[in-house]
């Protein structure tokens, strides 16, 4: 018996995403996956914000789950 690698749709480097942070929103542009999960809600996405403030990192790490479509 083979196991049968599932495929599904991951969301496209350069889709402008949103998300919710404490008590605001960030928003940003999917620059790639940073690690693949089972589905796409799991699979971790790195970002690059749009609207970072001095001290937080340029790019960050989210699961596809947290990101809406900007």
């Amino acid at each position: 018996m083979t196991t049968k690698k599932k495929t599904f749709k991951k969301i496209p480097v350069g889709t402008k995403v949103s998300w919710h942070y404490r008590s605001a929103i960030g928003h940003g542009t999917v620059t790639g996956v940073s690690e693949m999960g089972t589905n796409a809600d799991n699979t971790m996405y790195s970002v690059r914000e749009t609207d970072h403030h001095p001290g937080e990192p340029a790019i960050v790490h989210h699961s596809g789950k947290a990101l809406s479509r900007a």
